[in-house]
């Protein structure tokens, strides 16, 4: 899509107003603003579901929707909107692209919102994926008899990686806030190896194991001057350099030992007194499920490398930047290998590896 200079402007004040809190009722009270001015609606509900709950959520909505959602359990087993998005993660959908207008004026959702004086007419939608036992949604509505139009669709959509890793940075750092002052807070906190570092590379904090972590997973080689890994600060120029152009490019690093990964992801913190800091979250990862050996044949070898990283719950985005390959490519490799194994999703190709792997030590 190409945009033109207010839609360029529009979306750089949305993204900027995304990244400017770490709670999510305070993101959308930010944001909604611009959001709205985006994609015309009137209404906006961030949904975050539970972990290994994913038709049980959370809700951070504008206010008048608070009613109408809080008896969302009983409209959940009409949702179309769920129902729809749920197979298309990360793809924003308009109404009628889920259901016929006559489904929709019929289902008990439509119904309970006019029940409750919140006469909703329209909506589109995105479920946002991060490859975890939880997932995300934004929700816009419109009370207008109008419906969204493609170019707004277009709009929404070229925003979702944002959306996706603003959810993703509230719910890691939830909580955190409520411990004093960010970035100090992080060394309050038990849950999290965290480095606080400068948008040039300067380390401000450390967290306890942060330290044993960089003498396990790198050579005195690989360390700079500062002690920091020398491909960490290039990553985060790099990650800087995107921001401030008003784009960005992916933010997690991982390196693999055995069953073993180190996977970094770099998040940018909100603004405080004229500090704009960067926090790399480490985690140590062991996985316990390898690539099965009687997936090759029919696997080629590229093929099985690729399944390794869909078993640890990577994206596309992130298989092409770990193997060094277009998306596009790694799109068509994690095709390949759903033609040949013939999965539902990716779940059930990780629930078969996981199956073979405890017959095989069985």
């Amino acid at each position: 899509m190409n945009l033109d200079s207010r839609e360029r402007a529009l979306i750089s004040e949305l993204k900027e107003s995304l990244a400017s809190s770490l709670e999510l009722p305070v993101v959308l009270a930010r944001a909604q603003g611009w959001m709205f001015e985006l994609v015309s609606a009137d209404h906006a509900a961030w949904c975050v579901s539970r972990p290994g709950r994913f038709s049980e959520y959370e809700w951070v909505m504008t206010d008048r929707l608070a009613a109408f959602l809080a008896r969302y359990p009983e409209m959940a087993g009409d949702d179309f909107v769920r129902g729809s998005v749920v197979h298309q993660p990360n793809v924003v959908l308009r109404d009628s692209q889920m259901a016929p207008r006559e489904v929709l004026t019929r289902s008990r959702s439509y119904q309970l919102c006019r029940e409750l004086d919140t006469p909703l007419e329209h909506v589109m939608s995105v479920r946002l994926d991060m490859r975890q036992d939880w997932h995300g949604g934004l929700t816009v509505y419109r009370e207008q008899r109008m419906e969204f139009s493609e170019r707004e669709q277009a709009r929404l959509q070229s925003v979702t990686p944002v959306l996706a890793r603003t959810v993703r940075n509230c719910r890691m750092f939830s909580g955190v806030a409520t411990h004093g002052p960010l970035p100090e807070a992080l060394l309050q906190q038990q849950r999290m190896e965290c480095l606080v570092l400068t948008p040039k590379g300067k380390e401000v904090l450390r967290t306890a194991r942060v330290t044993s972590l960089l003498r396990d997973w790198f050579s005195p080689s690989e360390l700079g001057s500062s002690g920091l890994p020398r491909e960490w600060v290039e990553w985060l120029l790099w990650l800087v350099r995107l921001a401030d152009a008003g784009e960005s490019g992916s933010d997690i690093w991982e390196r693999h030992r055995g069953d073993q990964t180190l996977r970094v992801t770099f998040v940018r913190m909100p603004d405080r007194d004229g500090r704009r800091l960067w926090t790399l979250v480490l985690d140590a990862i062991q996985y316990a499920i390898p690539v099965p050996a009687s997936w090759s044949p029919p696997l080629t070898p590229r093929e099985m490398e690729v399944a390794s990283y869909v078993l640890q719950n990577h994206d596309d985005e992130s298989i092409a930047a770990q193997l060094e390959i277009s998306q596009k490519t790694a799109k068509t490799h994690v095709k390949n290998i759903f033609r040949k194994l013939r999965p539902v999703n990716r779940a059930e190709l990780i629930y078969r590896a996981a199956l073979k792997y405890m017959a095989a030590r069985d």
